[in-house]
C-alpha cells in the first residue's frame, strides 16, 4: 500500500505540472503539415499523403479506376487532422475510409462543400465508414448517400459528432441480400441496442463528453484509452507533436489549426508572416505586398482598397463564407437559405461588410427573421431591376419578422426601382412602411398585395396594465385591463428564459424557446381579465404577452412583452461533482449548482460524518475466519467523481482538476439525482448530526459548516486516514436550504500506522505462552482482528510461524506451543487497509517453573476451595434449621449436570488456543 500511495503521489506531481502532452504520430516529414485543396484521381496520387499529420485545406478523393486490391496496403496512419473538408467520391473499390485514415480525429470546416463537412457519395463497394477515431467535426453537416452496401452509418451519433448542422443520412438498403448477410452482425457497444454507437461490430463511437467519454488531459481532445497523455489531436496549440496552453516564443501561429511552426515551415505553404501569424491572404484594409530577396511578403495597410464581388448567391455556409470579404457587389445579392441551423450567426460574420449593390436585392423562401445582419449596408444602386421593376424583392419568407436595423434604414439610399412585399406572413405592415420612405417609386397595390403580409404576426400593439401576483414559486395569477373588444378571444402567451438570455423574445422567433398558450376568462362585470398560471420554475425569468384575436375581422393584437421573475423558494440541492481524498486525513470536495440558482445561492452548509461500519460489525462478524479479500487496491473508493446532469451548471467534464488527478480509475458516473447513494434514500428524512466530536485527534462528526458563497470547493482536515466519510452538501438561500447532496469517500491510508506494542510476554518450560499488549495509536480503518505468531527457535530453515487470531477487543492471548527454549514473537493487525501491519519481533526465553512449587501451589488451592466448601455447607445447615418447611426435593437439582466445571475458570479470563505446529 505505501508503493501505491508512493505512485498516486508521483502521479499528482506529474500531471500537475504544465509538461506538455505528446500526440502519439511518428512524423515522417519536416512537419507533418501538407497543403491541402487538391483533388486526388488515382491511387498513386493518395500516396503523397505520406507522413501528413494535418492537412492545411480540403482533401478531395475521386477515383473511379481503382480495385479492391489497390487499398490492401495503403493506410495513413499519422493523418490526424483536416482543416476544412473531406470527400469521399466513386472511390470504387474502397470498403472502408476508416481503412485509410484510421486516426483522423477532427474536421474543423472552415471552408465546406455546400453545408458538409464530411461527404462520402457514390462508392458502391463501401461496406463502412469506418472512422472510429473521429471525434469533432467543428462546422458544418454530414452527407451519406448512395452507398448500397455500407453498414452501421446509422449506428453513429452524427449530432453529438457534428452538433449545430444538419446531415443527410441514406437510409438503409434492407432489400440487397448482400447487404443482409454483411449487417446481421450487430454492434454490442451498450447493452441497450437502441442506444448502440458504433463504426462497426469492433469499434465503438469515441464520444468527448457525456458518461461515455475518455478521461483526458486537459490539454487533449480525445486520447488513448491506456494513456490519457497520449493526445489524438490538441485542444488548444500544437507544436512539433506536443500539446501546449500556448505557443512557444519563438515561434508563429498557423490559425487554420492552431499549430506552432517556424517562419520557414509558413513559407513551405505559400504563404507569408504578418502579425506574428502565418497567413494566406490580408484582412480587411490590408492589402499583400510582394516580396523580394531583401524584404518578405507581408501586408500592408492601404485606403479605398475594399473588395468588389460579382453577384452573390447565398444559399449554403459555403456560399455564405465565400462573401466574407465582399464591400462592394458588382450585380444582385440573392438570398434563399432554408433549415441550416445558425445561419443567421454565419450571415452576421460574413455579410456584414457589404456596403453597396448595384443591381438588386431578393429575398425568397428563407427562414431568417430580420435583415440585420445587413449592418453595413448603405446604397442600392438599382443598375438592373428584378424583373425589371424592383430594387427590393421579399417573396415567401415565412418567419421574417424585421427588416434592416434602424441606422441602416435612415441611412439607404436606393436609386432606381421599387419594391415587393408578398406573402410574408408575419412582417408586420409597420415595418414596410418603414423602408417605404426610402424607395424612389411608391409600390402600388400589386406589389404589397392586402393580407398578404403580416396577416399571422401580431403587428398592432397595445398597452396594457399588467399586475402578476405571485401566489408561490410554481404559481401566479395574473389581471389586466382594459379588455376593449369583447367578441375577441383572448389568450395569454408565457414563455420560460433560460439564465442569460436578455434579448427581447417574441412568440414568431425561430428558436429553441417554446411559449405556452393558455384562454383567458372575462370577467364581464368589471372588463378585468384574471387567470392562474400553473406549473411554473421557481427562481426562473418569465416573458409574457397577451394575445386577442378577432375572426370577423382577421385582425390579431398583442400587447407589450412583460418580464417577471417567480421567486426563489427553497433551492435544488448542489450537485457533488468531485468529492475526492488529497491525503490521509484531507477530502476535497467540488460542486455545481443548478442553473436557475446559481445567483440566488447566499451559502452553503456541510455536514461531514464518520462511518463506522466495520467496528460496529466486528463483534458481530469473526474476522478471524472472514475470507472476503478485503485488500484490493480499488482506487474508486478515493474519489467520487460524476457528471452533473444538463440543468446544473458545467463543472469539470471529466476528471480533469489536479485534485481528481491523484486518483486514477475513479469512476465517472451520470448521476441524474443529485441525492443518489447506494447508501441512503433521498424520500427518508434525513437524520440530524447533535454536535460536532472526535475520536482521538481525528474528526468524527462535523456540523453545519457554513461555507460563504460564491463558491464551488472546500477542503476538510483532521479526518482519520482510511477510513470513510460521509458528506451531506445544502445550497441555501434567504435562510431556507435544500436536501443534502451526498457522497461517501474513504481517505488514503497512512503510512507506519496499524502498529501494536507488546507490553508483556512470558513463556515456561511447558511451552505455555502468555502475551498482553496495547493496541495501536493510530490505525487505518477500525481494528478487525489480531494475530499473535510465535516462531519456535529450531535450527530448521524456512521454518513458518504458529498463527493464533484473536478478536479485535481482545488484548492478551495464552497458547500453547511447541517446548523448546526460545521463541520469537510479535503481534499483528488486521485493518481495513492491511493484514500483515506487525510488531517487531521480540525474543523470549522459557522460564523453569519447579514442579514442587506448582504442587504446593495445587494443594494450597485445594485446601482453600475444601475450607470454603464447609463454610457453605454450615451456612446452608443453618438455613435449614430455620425454615418451618423442608423440600424433600431440590427444585434446581434436574437442572445441574454434577460433570460441569466450576462456573468461574481461568479459560474465562483469557483466552486458550492451540494449533498444531506446521
Amino acid at each position: 500500500m505505501a508503493k501505491a500511495v508512493i505512485w498516486l503521489l508521483i502521479q499528482f506531481l506529474y500531471i500537475g505540472s504544465i509538461s506538455p502532452q505528446i500526440l502519439e504520430v511518428k512524423y515522417t516529414n519536416s512537419s507533418g503539415i501538407c497543403k491541402g485543396n487538391r483533388l486526388f484521381k488515382t491511387v498513386a496520387d493518395l500516396k503523397n499523403l505520406e507522413g501528413c499529420v494535418v492537412i492545411v485545406g480540403s482533401l478531395e478523393i475521386f477515383i473511379e479506376i481503382s480495385q479492391e486490391e489497390s487499398f490492401t496496403n495503403m493506410t495513413f496512419w499519422d493523418l490526424r487532422e483536416i482543416t476544412e473538408y473531406l470527400l469521399i467520391y466513386r472511390v470504387n473499390g474502397l470498403e472502408s475510409v476508416g481503412k485509410l485514415f484510421p486516426n483522423l480525429a477532427r474536421i474543423r470546416g472552415l471552408r465546406l462543400l455546400n453545408n458538409f463537412a464530411l461527404i462520402v457519395y457514390d462508392n458502391p463497394k463501401l461496406t463502412e465508414i469506418g472512422l472510429f477515431s473521429l471525434i469533432k467535426i467543428d462546422r458544418g453537416g454530414v452527407t451519406m448517400w448512395a452507398l448500397p452496401q455500407a453498414c452501421f452509418v446509422d449506428t453513429i451519433d452524427w449530432k453529438v459528432l457534428a452538433p449545430r448542422a444538419r446531415h443527410v443520412i441514406s437510409p438503409p438498403l434492407i432489400d440487397i441480400p448482400m447487404r443482409q448477410i454483411q449487417c446481421s452482425v450487430p454492434c454490442s457497444c451498450s447493452s441497450n441496442a437502441a442506444t448502440n454507437r458504433c463504426w462497426n461490430n469492433r469499434r465503438c463511437q469515441i464520444f468527448l463528453d457525456g458518461p461515455e467519454a475518455d478521461k483526458c488531459n486537459d490539454q487533449c481532445l480525445g486520447c488513448r484509452k491506456t494513456n490519457k497523455d497520449a493526445c489524438f489531436v490538441c485542444r488548444n496549440f500544437t507544436y512539433k507533436g506536443k500539446c501546449l496552453p500556448e505557443c512557444p516564443p519563438h515561434t508563429i501561429l498557423l490559425p487554420d489549426n492552431q499549430y506552432c511552426i517556424s517562419i520557414e515551415e509558413c513559407f513551405e505553404l505559400d504563404r507569408w508572416v504578418f502579425n506574428n501569424t502565418c497567413v494566406s491572404e490580408c484582412p480587411m484594409d490590408y492589402k499583400i505586398r510582394n516580396g523580394n530577396r531583401k524584404r518578405p511578403t507581408t501586408c500592408v495597410p492601404c485606403t479605398h482598397c475594399e473588395i468588389t464581388c460579382g453577384s452573390l448567391k447565398i444559399q449554403s455556409l459555403s456560399s455564405i463564407q465565400s462573401a466574407e470579404k465582399c464591400v462592394y457587389v458588382k450585380g444582385f445579392l440573392y438570398i434563399h437559405v432554408r433549415a441550416i441551423p445558425g445561419v443567421l450567426g454565419e450571415l452576421r460574420m460574413y455579410l456584414g461588410h457589404i456596403q453597396e449593390v448595384s443591381e438588386y436585392i431578393s429575398i425568397e423562401g428563407s427562414d431568417i427573421t430580420t435583415l440585420d445582419f445587413l449592418s453595413s449596408l448603405r446604397k442600392i444602386k438599382g443598375q438592373r431591376l428584378k424583373d425589371d421593376k424592383y430594387s427590393l424583392n421579399f417573396y415567401r419568407n415565412s418567419n421574417l419578422q424585421t427588416l434592416f436595423s434602424a441606422s441602416v434604414t435612415k441611412n439607404l439610399t436606393i436609386e432606381a426601382g421599387t419594391a415587393r412585399f408578398d406573402h410574408n406572413p408575419v412582417l408586420c405592415m409597420s415595418k414596410i412602411d418603414e423602408l417605404k420612405t426610402r424607395l424612389p417609386v411608391e409600390p402600388n397595390p400589386l406589389d404589397i398585395p392586402e393580407g398578404s403580409n403580416g396577416d399571422q404576426g401580431a403587428c398592432a400593439e397595445v398597452i396594457f396594465d399588467f399586475e402578476i401576483t405571485l401566489t408561490g414559486k410554481s404559481t401566479a395569477l395574473l389581471q389586466f385591463s382594459p379588455i376593449f373588444d369583447d367578441n375577441s378571444t383572448h389568450c395569454v402567451l408565457y414563455v420560460r428564459l433560460p439564465p442569460g438570455v436578455n434579448t427581447t423574445v417574441v412568440p414568431e422567433t425561430c428558436s429553441e424557446f417554446e411559449w405556452h398558450s393558455l384562454d383567458i376568462p372575462i370577467i364581464s362585470d368589471n372588463k378585468y381579465g384574471v387567470v392562474e398560471l400553473n406549473g411554473l420554475h421557481a427562481a426562473s425569468s418569465y416573458a409574457l404577452c397577451i394575445e386577442l384575436y378577432n375572426a370577423e375581422k382577421g385582425r390579431l393584437v398583442r400587447s407589450n412583452i412583460f418580464n417577471f421573475t417567480t421567486p426563489v423558494g427553497i433551492p435544488e440541492p448542489p450537485f457533488i461533482v468531485e468529492l475526492v481524498a488529497s491525503a490521509s486525513d484531507v477530502v476535497v470536495l467540488r460542486w455545481v449548482d443548478h442553473k436557475d440558482y446559481v445567483i440566488h445561492i447566499d451559502y452553503y452548509e456541510l455536514d461531514v460524518t464518520l462511518i463506522d461500519n466495520y467496528s460496529r460489525t466486528s463483534k458481530v462478524v469473526d474476522y478471524c475466519r472472514y475470507k472476503e479479500d478485503l485488500f484490493d487496491a480499488d482506487y474508486t473508493r478515493h474519489a467520487l467523481v460524476r457528471r452533473p446532469p444538463p440543468e446544473y451548471a458545467r463543472g469539470c467534464e471529466s476528471m480533469c482538476g489536479i485534485l481528481s488527478s491523484v486518483t486514477p480509475g475513479a469512476m465517472v458516473e451520470e448521476y441524474f439525482d443529485v441525492c443518489d447513494d447506494s447508501n441512503f434514500d433521498c424520500n427518508n428524512q434525513e437524520s440530524i448530526i447533535s454536535s460536532n466530536s472526535s475520536f482521538g485527534n481525528y474528526v468524527r462528526t462535523l456540523v453545519l459548516l457554513n461555507i460563504s458563497s460564491p463558491r464551488n470547493d472546500f477542503q476538510v482536515g483532521g479526518l482519520a486516514p482510511f477510513s470513510d466519510y460521509k458528506f451531506r452538501l445544502r445550497a441555501c438561500s434567504g435562510g431556507q436550504c435544500s436536501r443534502s447532496a451526498r457522497g461517501v469517500v474513504r481517505t488514503f491510508s497512512l503510512k507506519n500506522a496499524d502498529i501494536p506494542s507488546i507490553t508483556y510476554l512470558h513463556a515456561n518450560q511447558f511451552g505455555h505462552i502468555f502475551v498482553r499488549w496495547n493496541p495501536p495509536n493510530v490505525t487505518n480503518g477500525p481494528i478487525l482482528s489480531y494475530s499473535v505468531e510465535v516462531l519456535p527457535r529450531i535450527n530448521i530453515n524456512d521454518l513458518m510461524p504458529q498463527v493464533w487470531c484473536v478478536a479485535a477487543e481482545e488484548t492478551r492471548i495464552f497458547v500453547q506451543s511447541v517446548i523448546v527454549s526460545k521463541y520469537l514473537v510479535r503481534v499483528c493487525v488486521k485493518t481495513l487497509a492491511s493484514s500483515n501491519s506487525c510488531s517487531d519481533w521480540i525474543k523470549i526465553t522459557s522460564v523453569t517453573e519447579s514442579k514442587t512449587i506448582l504442587l504446593w501451589i495445587g494443594v494450597t488451592c485445594g485446601i482453600l476451595i475444601y475450607i470454603a466448601s464447609f463454610i457453605v455447607g454450615w451456612l446452608k445447615k443453618r438455613l435449614r434449621h430455620r425454615s418451618e418447611v423442608v423440600p424433600l426435593v431440590d427444585s434446581s437439582s434436574s437442572l445441574r449436570v454434577e460433570s460441569e466445571p466450576p462456573a468461574m475458570m481461568l479459560s474465562d479470563f483469557v483466552p486458550f488456543h492451540t494449533i498444531p505446529l506446521d
